[in-house]
């Protein structure tokens, strides 16, 4: 660890505040102190009574600037998980906060990086999972004299799943032996094949699914059909690792949109079939650490 890694970690340690002027601001104090100068100089007291009249005035500037960001006191941070390179929304919990909310800058902090905050979303570049340790306000109140800036620790684990593509590519999915409604993954208007009006056959032939959509009793005929399963593997040493998980992904996606049952294999864990999002997020959560 370098020393400017360190001196960084050891700012960041407290919330505390820190305060430095912009370049306008360096301007007005250099002109202050010049003022200063020339007025005890020249001994010209009405030049002296106007130079302290602005140093009054850019002391009380600089305090304001201090208490905009002492107000803020937050409770809780939130980060939602997300695709790289899609937008997170990011929610923080105020116990206080003071007025004029629309002038703070955020940025979440982590070790190593630092990722911007706009319109109370993030955007994370690349997958992984990420430790942020500080929660970073900065603000140029009041009039952009100075910029103050305050870290505040938190612990907050975010999952960056592997980049969605644009567009799914094609499913290769594998039959289970479990009567079903459709061996597609993308489904017809209405997910099924040879309908014909119901005359009395046994219940187990009546379509359910196009009863709840239509109220129309219908029974299939024909070829009896067998859900589609997808099993998910991946393997080490892939040639190109981030797009293959992409692509998984993004596969995924699809299947639960088609609520198609799906089951993933990594070399560190293998998760069973399932279709539900919350399978969805487990699955997602465990490409992004492969």
């Amino acid at each position: 660890m370098n020393f400017k890694s360190w001196a960084l970690r050891q700012f960041k340690k407290k919330a505390r505040i820190y305060i430095l002027p912009t370049k306008m601001g360096g301007y007005l104090n250099g002109l202050i102190f010049l003022m200063f100068l020339l007025s005890v100089g020249y001994s010209n007291n009405l030049l002296l009574i106007f130079t302290l009249i602005l140093f009054g005035f850019n002391l009380m500037w600089l305090i304001q600037t201090h208490f905009y960001l002492n107000a803020l006191k937050p409770r809780s941070l939130h980060v939602q998980d997300s695709f790289a390179k899609d937008s997170a929304m990011v929610g923080v919990d105020w116990q206080s906060t003071p007025g004029n909310v629309h002038q703070w800058e955020m940025s979440l902090e982590t070790a190593d990086e630092s990722y911007q905050v706009t319109n109370d979303s993030v955007s994370f570049p690349h997958r992984g999972v990420l430790l942020i340790e500080h929660l970073k306000v900065s603000s140029l109140m009041p009039v952009g004299l100075y910029k103050a800036w305050i870290y505040f620790p938190v612990n907050v684990k975010v999952y960056v799943y592997p980049e969605k593509l644009k567009q799914s590519p094609l499913i290769v999915g594998s039959r289970n032996h479990k009567e079903g409604d459709d061996s597609s993954l993308f489904p017809g208007p209405h997910d099924f094949r040879n309908l014909a009006p119901y005359q009395g056959e046994e219940t187990r032939k009546i379509s359910w699914k196009h009863y709840a959509r239509s109220g129309e009793l219908v029974v299939k005929v024909g070829e009896e059909l067998l859900a589609t399963d997808v099993f998910f593997r991946i393997q080490e040493n892939l040639q190109d690792k981030e797009l293959e998980l992409s692509i998984v992904a993004t596969q995924m996606v699809a299947c639960l949109k088609s609520e198609t049952s799906f089951a993933l294999e990594t070399p560190h864990q293998r998760i069973p079939f399932g279709k539900s999002e919350q399978h969805l997020k487990q699955c997602l959560r465990e490409l992004c650490q492969c």
